[in-house]
């Protein structure tokens, strides 16, 4: 049986004052990237501190279905075969035509790959912070193209997160982080219940 804590284990990961730390490093080093694999490995970490001397651990790209490699998958032991697989997206507020079109990556990552949780992070940023930023240091990688100019992708993403039936939709907090300027995270987990 499938451990039910491990949601409640990722939202109090979440919810740290250690993990906004570590996400303020990320929004610091990693500013012309997408971010999903640094807070994915975050997760990660925190997840396998707290299962330490334990049957149970977490880990990256494991395993193979179908092909393509799991996020993060967490597995006991004593029940080897049957890892508790999470998916990971990382978006910008403009994706999906402004995350309008959105339950169709949930679709693919959460149903199609029986995934037991979908986290979701979505970033934002003030464009001309950005700009003034990239320029400072010559970043041409222009990522402020992918970010709205409205806040219609607030309303899409839960539309787009309410045509999964049999499930529930956590939605945490805005984290902000403030260097080298101003973004913010939003993140969001579904899970089957």
């Amino acid at each position: 049986m499938k451990n039910k804590n491990y949601p409640k284990i990722i939202c109090e990961i979440i919810n740290s004052d250690s993990f906004k730390t570590k996400l303020s490093t990320i929004s610091y080093n990693y500013t012309n990237l997408k971010q999903e694999n640094n807070i994915r490995n975050v997760i990660l970490e925190e997840l396998n501190q707290i299962l330490n001397n334990t049957t149970t651990r977490a880990f990256a790209e494991h395993p193979r279905i179908e092909g393509s490699r799991v996020d993060l998958s967490i597995i006991d032991q004593n029940d080897i075969k049957n890892p508790y697989k999470i998916e990971f997206k990382y978006q910008f507020t403009k994706d999906d035509n402004e995350m309008e079109n959105y339950h169709r990556i949930i679709n693919k990552d959460f149903e199609f790959r029986k995934s037991d949780l979908f986290i979701l992070t979505i970033s934002n940023w003030n464009i001309e912070d950005k700009k003034a930023f990239d320029q400072k240091w010559n970043i041409s990688s222009n990522l402020s193209r992918y970010i709205s100019k409205t806040d219609n992708w607030k309303k899409n993403i839960i539309e787009s997160f309410k045509k999964f039936k049999t499930t529930e939709l956590i939605e945490f907090e805005k984290i902000k982080t403030e260097s080298p300027y101003g973004m913010e995270y939003y993140f969001f987990i579904l899970k089957r219940i």
